[in-house]
């Protein structure tokens, strides 16, 4: 136990500043995918592969209750030295994951020409491709999950590394090719593929035939339920309004929207590595009794931080962000990029809340996550007369998120307690 202290002591420092500057890297990487395809596409094919990647943001949010899951109960089991539980847990949780991602495969498979139709795409190749590609998402979870848990970031930060870079240059030569979109997209499921090997691999020591016990089943299930609920109202905040914005409106403007959201969303995927890295120290501490409420601010400090130049620039020279990041043909949107900036950076605070509490095993916080993420659809649905009304609502909602999450686990305590205390000498 000792030496787990001393080990988790010796990576808390180091592996937040690792995974983030692992994670700017793929950021970057990612974002100079987006660039090149869409300055190569245009922005009416663009469009077309933003759906697709919009998509591919919601599998991984998909993923995130089955990593999240393997994480803590991870970094629990390593903390008392369990490995033989850990690998039954591994054993479980990996063919959920696979039975998911099958399903998944059939059903962009059967539903390919349908999703064409309605989403005004030009092929439906694009849906089967990236479907083929779901099981090793769902696979690669559960690896990583596990590496999460037991604090491995360095291996967890290659495998990002991997999936950015195989995605790049695989999508970039087929797209060279003359394969359009439906490379971009091949390149993006080639990608799910890779990732799994090396996080595999990485974890091939946890291999065993035995089950878990029925009890052991249904307290991950239980842990599950609730990061499902966050997960989905994730889905619904980040992607949401890509996917609305398709529907009701012109290609050329969907296509330049895809674009802002890209940049808005910068603070947001800047940021995932704090909670990453945060969620896994959290339990383990936890585990060994220690305390652990100081990680939230400084984790809140840093998303914070981050969040304040990006908004400042995207205020002062939205113009010039949007031409270098773009181009000329994605100016129309430069003036709501800060706005959408703060929205994302309201919600990466948020979001680092109900992090902090799942991993301690409380979920009462993600219903606010789903409650935000349907109040943004229906705002979107009722209010989209123009892209700056679509933006404003998004503000509106994640302000109300956040506020609502200070109020809850914050202020309320305090507010109450002072009110006792009062009550108590009067």
């Amino acid at each position: 136990m000792q030496k787990v202290k001393e080990l988790l002591r010796s990576k808390i420092a180091s592996a937040s500043a690792l995974l983030m500057l692992s994670m700017t890297v793929v950021n970057a990487g990612n974002y100079v995918y987006n660039l090149i395809m869409g300055r190569w596409l245009g922005p009416s094919l663009f469009a077309d592969l933003s759906l697709i990647v919009t998509l591919l943001l919601i599998v991984t949010f998909l993923t995130a209750p089955i990593q999240m899951t393997a994480a803590r109960y991870s970094a629990i089991h390593t903390a008392d030295g369990d490995t033989k539980t850990l690998a039954s847990i591994r054993r479980f949780i990996w063919f959920i994951a696979l039975g998911l991602g099958l399903t998944l495969t059939v059903f962009f498979a059967a539903l390919a020409p349908l999703l064409q139709k309605f989403f005004h795409t030009q092929s439906f190749l694009s849906f089967i491709i990236f479907g083929a590609a779901l099981p090793f998402a769902m696979l690669q979870g559960v690896e990583r999950g596990i590496l999460q848990g037991r604090t491995s970031f360095k291996i967890l930060a290659i495998s990002y590394q991997v999936e950015m870079w195989s995605r790049l240059l695989v999508s970039i030569g087929l797209v060279a090719l003359g394969l359009s979109v439906d490379g971009a997209v091949t390149g993006i499921s080639l990608s799910f593929l890779f990732t799994w090997l090396v996080a595999r691999h990485a974890v091939r020591g946890l291999e065993t035939t035995e089950d878990i016990s029925k009890e052991m089943r249904l307290g991950l299930l239980t842990f599950a339920a609730p990061v499902l609920i966050s997960q989905l109202g994730q889905i619904l905040i980040n992607n949401s309004d890509v996917i609305l914005v398709k529907r009701f409106f012109a290609t050329s403007e969907a296509g330049q929207y895809a674009a802002l959201a890209l940049i808005g969303r910068i603070v947001f995927f800047a940021t995932w590595s704090v909670v990453t890295t945060m969620f896994p120290i959290v339990a383990q501490k936890q585990k060994m009794g220690e305390p652990h409420g100081h990680l939230l601010w400084i984790s809140l400090g840093i998303v914070a931080g981050v969040s304040a130049p990006v908004i400042l620039l995207t205020m002062l020279a939205p113009e010039f962000v949007v031409r270098i990041l773009f181009g000329e043909n994605y100016l129309g949107v430069a003036s709501l990029v800060w706005q959408y900036a703060l929205a994302t950076s309201l919600y990466a605070m948020a979001n680092v809340v109900i992090n902090y509490r799942l991993s301690l095993g409380m979920g009462k916080e993600t219903g606010f996550a789903i409650a935000a993420g349907l109040a943004q659809v229906l705002g979107i649905i009722l209010f989209h007369r123009s892209l700056q009304q679509v933006v404003i609502v998004q503000v509106v909602v994640m302000t109300g998120l956040f506020l609502s999450l200070l109020w809850r686990n914050f202020i309320h305590e305090y507010v109450v307690l002072f009110f006792k205390a009062r009550l108590k000498h009067a």
